[in-house]
């Protein structure tokens, strides 16, 4: 299940440069139809967690005194709580398409819209537990991992570009923009507890702890989500034409766009410890996770095809 998260806001530097882009348009004359393919990569993305989960040991399903154990009852439920999903770079396929106007001597704005997809299809041990995930992690756990799947893009650029040279049949340009995209992210979780119910020391405190162990023991925590999120996005582009003939061009381009951090949740698993995810047998206390997704920068490089229009001469 997922919820709306938060975002973090423009700078002043991006509201300029959007003002900018948005004053110079209505006088612009469309010159060139574009359309790009390319590739596009993903670097290391840490995404981090934390859920409003207790103590193994103050799961009624699996207690039947948690009720009556200290700190199984408060109201700060998962404070302090959380862990880490260390995946690796992700690679897929960038295109899009586009229109580029000229503005003025050497100035173009280039508005696309564009699609991305990052494989990634990866799956991590949890890393950097903090408080009752430590716990289980350390004393219940034989695995304990995150699946994240593909991470995709889809949105629309303006990006401010200046053709140093000129005409020439070769053009170098660099830029800088802003987007708006839709991100989507496939991410799982498999936490499984030992099967056999000695090798746990969960509850080695408790009275019962002989009836905490053998209740965990083989238990399975696990679910999955779509994180969908969209977010402002901070463009740069630098790159060259080739001209072919009066109308074509052909061109390579490198363009980074850089994504915020994001949160996402609250998002709901399938199983808790075996069971329906909450902690009360009345079906009360029950259990979410949130997640943080990293702030990236998508690199991609492509080829494009720019067709000049009659009236942009």
């Amino acid at each position: 299940m997922y919820r709306q998260g938060t975002v973090k806001p423009l700078t002043p530097l991006r509201g300029l440069l959007a003002a900018v882009m948005v004053a110079g348009a209505p006088s612009a004359s469309a010159q060139s139809v574009v359309v790009d393919v390319g590739r596009g990569g993903i670097g290391d993305y840490v995404v981090v967690s934390r859920s409003n989960d207790r103590s193994s040991v103050c799961d009624e399903y699996i207690n039947p005194n948690a009720l009556r154990v200290p700190g199984c009852t408060t109201a700060d439920r998962g404070v302090g709580d959380g862990w880490s999903a260390p995946f690796s770079g992700g690679i897929g396929l960038v295109a899009g398409a586009g229109v580029q106007f000229d503005i003025a001597g050497p100035w173009k704005l280039a508005v696309d819209y564009s699609r991305g997809h990052a494989a990634f299809d990866q799956t991590v041990a949890s890393t950097n537990a903090q408080g009752v995930d430590f716990e289980k992690l350390s004393n219940e756990l034989d695995v304990g991992q995150e699946r994240l799947g593909a991470v995709t893009t889809h949105g629309v650029h303006g990006v401010l570009e200046l053709y140093p040279l000129g005409r020439g049949r070769i053009r170098p340009y660099g830029g800088i923009g802003l987007g708006y995209a839709a991100m989507r992210a496939d991410f799982g979780w498999d936490w499984r507890r030992s099967a056999d119910p000695q090798a746990i020391t969960t509850g080695r405190d408790q009275p019962n702890f002989d009836e905490i162990r053998t209740n965990l023991a083989g238990t399975v925590s696990r679910g999955s989500a779509e994180f969908r999120k969209n977010v402002h996005v901070f463009v740069y582009a630098a790159g060259v034409d080739f001209a072919v003939s009066e109308r074509f061009s052909v061109g390579v381009r490198v363009r980074r766009m850089q994504y915020p951090s994001v949160d996402v949740g609250p998002y709901v698993g399938e199983t808790l410890r075996g069971h329906v995810p909450n902690l009360r047998l009345d079906g009360s206390e029950p259990v979410s996770a949130w997640s943080t997704l990293p702030g990236t920068g998508v690199t991609a490089v492509g080829v494009l095809l720019k067709y000049h229009l009659p009236w942009g001469d």
